[in-house]
């Protein structure tokens, strides 16, 4: 009878704990993404860049084309489209490629912004300006090498499998109690 109180207790906390410990998680964290600088809009919300600023290479040597590429909605020809950087130097003002090429000015190395205005919205990316005697950083493309990876993996990466680990040993402990439990009363 000892027996069969003890186990009918641990089928009891088995009832009571594995329900949470099966649903446990983990919190999970999402990177932060910029976003475009808002301004107030006297005409009311729209985003009207649509798709943010960037300049490739991110590196350049003084005299080197880079290339800009955002996406930019405004609502009509009161609302100017303007790219600035004190680092890049742009096309002529009926250029229809205007702001899709830069050239890097001959300017002391560092990082510079370059702005995207885009009506009452702005996003910022950076160059960096190298010295004019080092050549511009050639991109290399990584070989892979092994198995191919598909983003599984066969265990939690974070340690987040305590809860997962703790509603099986849950499960474990709980059905072997009631196992007792059936042999103790057939007895």
């Amino acid at each position: 009878m000892k027996n069969a109180v003890v186990v009918a207790g641990v089928a009891a906390a088995f009832l009571v704990v594995a329900p949470g410990a099966a649903f446990a998680t983990t919190p999970s964290v999402s990177p932060s993404v910029p976003t475009a600088t808002r301004t107030p809009d006297p005409d009311g919300p729209i985003t009207r860049v649509t798709r943010q600023l960037t300049v490739s290479p991110a590196k350049a040597v003084p005299g080197a084309r880079v290339n800009l590429d955002f996406a930019c909605q405004t609502r009509g020809p009161e609302e100017k489209v303007l790219v600035q950087s004190a680092a890049l130097t742009f096309g002529k003002p009926g250029d229809p490629r205007r702001w899709a090429v830069g050239t890097v000015k001959n300017v002391k190395p560092g990082k510079y912004a370059v702005t995207l205005h885009c009506g009452y919205e702005d996003s910022v990316a950076w160059i960096e300006v190298l010295p004019a005697g080092q050549p511009a950083p050639q991109q290399v493309a990584k070989v892979p090498s092994g198995a191919p990876q598909t983003g599984g993996t066969d265990g939690p990466v974070d340690g987040s499998g305590f809860p997962a680990a703790a509603a099986m040993g849950v499960l474990a402990v709980g059905g072997t109690g009631l196992v007792l439990a059936r042999r103790a009363r057939r007895r």
